[in-house]
């Protein structure tokens, strides 16, 4: 799969059939790369496909930087990891989840929640190089930073890259099928999850580009803020 570009030097990966889960890629001026989440287990071959299609090797990735510690996102970060020596970041509420190769707990309020909590697989342990908090500028791209939104799991985080306005939301929206808050079957806090989505209305941005679903360009901050409202009504 193709990458999509979303502005200068940041792209989109399609890393399952139309646009389900997506990974994101952003380059320094010094060439060097940053991948946004890996994706599942199998999602490895299809990044470093989209690196090849981009002229881009896969030593190129130095930073791998995750949304949140859940397998349709971290399942190919062990190979990802392997495949370019990347050191991965992530929300130091999250790291432990990734180091111990366990996802956290699903909300044990609905019943659903504790039956997959009973069932759900885990994925490769990684070591995370580098933790971050709410608010922090990471130092990719010319400026990445750090929007804690939990709920969907205790660090789950949007990142806005300031630069070129570009929001990518995590799991806190999806775009699939129209606007929605993510599942409450996959949250750790759905009530949570719910309130801190609406931080991205107070942000400001020209593209959102979501890890499920695919990207809006035209009118996206509009578009977040009016499904955000009707929501809250």
């Amino acid at each position: 799969m193709a990458a999509v570009q979303l502005a200068r030097n940041i792209w989109r990966i399609p890393t399952a059939p139309f646009d389900l889960i997506n990974s994101f890629l952003l380059a320094d001026d010094d060439g060097s790369l940053t991948l946004v989440d890996a994706g599942v287990k199998r999602a490895e071959k299809k990044i470093l496909g989209a690196l090849a299609g981009l002229g881009k090797a896969p030593q190129d990735v130095r930073r791998i930087v995750l949304t949140h510690a859940h397998p349709d996102h971290a399942g190919g970060l062990a190979g990802a990891k392997e495949a370019t020596g990347a050191t991965v970041l992530a929300h130091d509420r999250d790291a432990v989840y990734l180091q111990s190769g366990k996802p956290p707990h699903l909300d044990a309020s609905r019943r659903s929640g504790r039956i997959l909590n009973r069932a759900r697989g885990g994925f490769g342990k990684v070591e995370v190089g580098q933790t971050f908090q709410d608010g922090e500028l990471l130092p990719v791209a010319g400026g990445l930073r750090v929007v804690h939104t939990p709920g969907h799991s205790p660090g789950h985080v949007s990142l806005l890259h300031e630069p070129t306005g570009v929001l990518i939301t995590g799991d806190a929206i999806f775009n699939v099928r129209g606007l929605r808050y993510s599942p409450a079957l996959f949250c750790t806090d759905i009530r949570l999850s719910r309130e801190t989505a609406d931080r991205l209305a107070d942000l400001e941005y020209d593209v959102a580009a979501f890890t499920h679903g695919e990207h809006v360009a035209d009118g996206a901050r509009e578009a977040v803020r009016a499904f955000l409202r009707g929501r809250a009504r």
